[in-house]
């Protein structure tokens, strides 16, 4: 099973440096509640698939590899993919789940930095 966020990943832009770490966390933490919020699964597509790069792209950034997947998966759910407004709707209750866990995760490691 993949971690939730990879730490030996992150560490790679972060060289030990515990408040740069707290700071990145953090961030990714407002930037998936946001992007989160934005995805509509009536979205226009443009939106849709603007809303998922964004939000996988954070998640890449700190190591969160099943949520990056999922927001690669959103993303194609657009043009004439047939019932996508279902798919997405599926597809969105998985990454709700999986965003929670991700951001449950950042708040844990940054408890363990005080």
């Amino acid at each position: 099973m993949k971690p939730l966020i990879d730490l030996d990943h992150l560490n790679q832009y972060v060289f030990g440096d515990s408040a740069l770490l707290d700071e990145i966390l953090t961030i990714f933490g407002d930037q998936a509640a946001h992007w989160l919020e934005r995805l509509d699964p009536v979205l226009e597509d443009e939106e849709w698939r603007g809303a998922a790069h964004t939000l996988k792209g954070a998640s890449r950034g700190i190591g969160s590899w099943a949520v990056a997947d999922l927001c690669e998966e959103a993303e194609g759910l657009i043009g004439g993919v047939p019932e996508k407004t279902a798919k997405r709707r599926i597809l969105l209750a998985d990454l709700r789940l999986k965003v929670e866990a991700a951001t449950a995760e950042a708040r844990r490691l940054r408890a363990g930095l005080s």
